[in-house]
């Protein structure tokens, strides 16, 4: 009860803002918890509540996934060619990109369409980081099949890998908010601390189309569902920049 009165309150305060998209349009609440969350009592469920929460546009299960120091890392390589692991969102970041695509915000509608699959198998490993205890830390590589429809005009895709690390609530900084309702230590509760991006890109920035004029949503969003729309080709830290309000400068970890 207490998650659903938070949900509605952030959509009547996205209703009252003049001229902003409506977040009780049927299209969009059509897709909108479906079922039930998976509860995130080992490393394996808390990935299967992320995917959840992306096609179910689950904004508060969202939130408690996420550690208090928790990283956003974009794969990518320097001018020599050498990988580099740089610093692409933090957990405020984060959740905000996700409330901006699940449920729009003043600024602009939330997307059309969002689906979203990992393996079917999820295997976790021993986290491989100076100083973590397999005990309490784990890690979980799996293939990444996205599909977002921005808008009537725009579609993308991100395909390739995700690299999750994941500590056992016991061990886990729990964020200052969730302590407040009463989230704690908890050793059957899994908690996502970083994730690395392993996608794969167009090789080159692509920009969107412009948005369909609001008169011709309704009919060329039809014709996207139908496949009319060749998706743009993004990674996950190209694509996430598509609803960020902010994101803080690269920074080497």
């Amino acid at each position: 009860m207490r998650r659903f009165a938070l949900s509605v309150a952030a959509l009547v305060a996205l209703a009252g803002v003049a001229g902003c998209f409506n977040p009780f349009s049927p299209t969009i609440l059509a897709e909108r918890v479906t079922s039930t969350a998976p509860s995130p009592t080992s490393p394996q469920n808390a990935i299967r509540r992320f995917e959840w929460c992306w096609v179910n546009r689950g904004v508060q299960e969202y939130k408690e996934l996420f550690t208090d120091d928790y990283v956003f890392i974009s794969a990518g390589t320097d001018s020599a060619g050498n990988p580099i692991r740089d610093i692409q969102a933090r957990r405020d970041d984060e959740v905000q990109i996700a409330e901006n695509m699940f449920i729009g915000s003043a600024d602009r509608p939330p997307a059309d369409n969002i689906t979203l699959s990992f393996d079917r198998t999820l295997i976790p490993l021993p986290d491989p980081r100076l100083g973590k205890v397999s005990k309490w830390h784990k890690t979980i590589l799996t293939s990444v099949a996205l599909t977002v429809r921005v808008d009537a005009n725009n579609s993308v895709e991100v395909t390739g890998n995700a690299r999750f690390f994941l500590t056992r609530g016991d061990s886990a900084a729990i964020p200052a908010e969730l302590k407040a309702q009463g989230f704690g230590p908890d050793s059957l509760r899994w908690w996502i601390d970083r994730w690395e991006d392993e996608t794969i890109g167009s090789g080159a920035p692509q920009a969107l189309r412009s948005p369909a004029p609001t008169g011709a949503r309704a009919t060329a969003g039809a014709a996207g569902a139908a496949g009319a729309i060749s998706p743009v080709a993004m990674t996950m830290a190209e694509f996430k920049r598509l609803y960020a309000s902010r994101l803080p400068a690269a920074v080497a970890p």
